[in-house]
C-alpha cells in the first residue's frame, strides 16, 4: 500500500516539474519542429531487365515517394531516411512443372561500402522448395551502420536484394516490405526525383519503384496507388 501512495506522490512531482518547466519565462523548453514519418514500402518484382539482384540506394528509397510539381516534374516528399528493416517473401515457380522440386532463394545484403564509413556487411539468405511456403528473409542494418543512421539522397547503396529460381533467373511477384523512417528539414531545399516523369497530376503524392524507375520500367513496383 506504501508502494502504491509513493508511485502517486512521485507521479504528481514529475508532473508538477514538467508543468513549471513549460511555464519557465526564462528558459522555455526545447522544440524540434521537423517533419517525421515512419512507414512500410511494399514492391513486387516484376522481371524488368532479367536482373536476379538490385542495389537500392539511399536516392531509390527517397525517390520512392514523391510529390508532382507539374506534369513533368517531381520532388522528394522528404529530406533523410534510414532503414529499420526489409522483408523478402518469395515463392517458387517450376517452369517444367515440377512444383515439388521447384526452388527459390533470397537475399539480403547491407554492404555499407562508403568509404570512410564503419560498414556492415550484414547479409541473410533462405531459400524454399516447393510452392507452399515461401522463401523469407527479414533482416535489420546494424546499429550505427550506414543504412541505419539518417541519409541524405545519394548514389551509395543501402541494401542489395536477390531473388532467383533454380534456373538462376527473376522470380516475378515476390513481395518485398521495406520499413523506413523519413525526415525532412527546413534547411534543405526539396530534390528532384532522378526519374523523368509523365502524366502526373500537380500538388498530388505517387509512389515509385524500388529502383527508382517508372512504373513500366522498374524492378520492383509499389503496390500503393496512385503510382508512376
Amino acid at each position: 500500500m506504501k508502494k502504491v501512495v509513493f508511485e502517486k506522490r512521485s507521479h504528481r512531482k514529475n508532473r508538477n516539474a514538467h508543468e513549471r518547466a513549460i511555464l519557465n519565462p526564462t528558459k522555455p523548453p526545447t522544440v524540434n519542429y521537423e517533419l517525421q514519418s515512419s512507414t512500410t514500402l511494399r514492391f513486387v518484382t516484376t522481371g524488368t531487365g532479367g536482373n536476379t539482384a538490385v542495389g537500392v540506394t539511399y536516392q531509390n528509397l527517397l525517390d520512392a515517394w514523391f510529390i508532382a510539381g507539374t506534369s513533368t516534374t517531381a520532388y522528394q516528399l522528404f529530406d533523410y531516411v534510414k532503414v529499420r528493416r526489409v522483408t523478402v517473401r518469395a515463392l517458387a515457380a517450376s517452369p517444367q512443372g515440377s512444383v515439388a522440386g521447384a526452388e527459390v532463394t533470397v537475399s539480403v545484403s547491407y554492404p555499407g561500402l562508403v568509404p570512410g564509413v564503419g560498414g556492415s556487411g550484414k547479409t541473410k539468405s533462405d531459400s524454399a522448395l516447393g510452392s507452399a511456403v515461401p522463401a523469407l528473409v527479414s533482416l535489420k542494418p546494424d546499429p550505427k551502420s550506414p543504412a541505419s543512421m539518417w541519409q541524405p539522397t545519394s548514389a551509395d547503396t543501402a541494401f542489395l536484394i536477390r531473388i532467383q529460381d533454380a534456373t538462376g533467373a527473376i522470380v516475378i511477384g515476390a513481395m518485398i516490405d521495406v520499413e523506413l523512417s523519413y525526415k525532412n528539414s527546413p534547411e534543405v531545399n526539396p530534390a528532384a526525383i532522378a526519374s523523368a516523369i509523365a502524366g502526373a497530376t500537380p500538388g498530388l503524392f505517387y509512389y515509385g519503384g524500388i529502383d527508382g524507375a517508372r512504373l513500366a520500367a522498374t524492378w520492383a513496383r509499389s503496390v500503393y496507388n496512385p503510382r508512376l
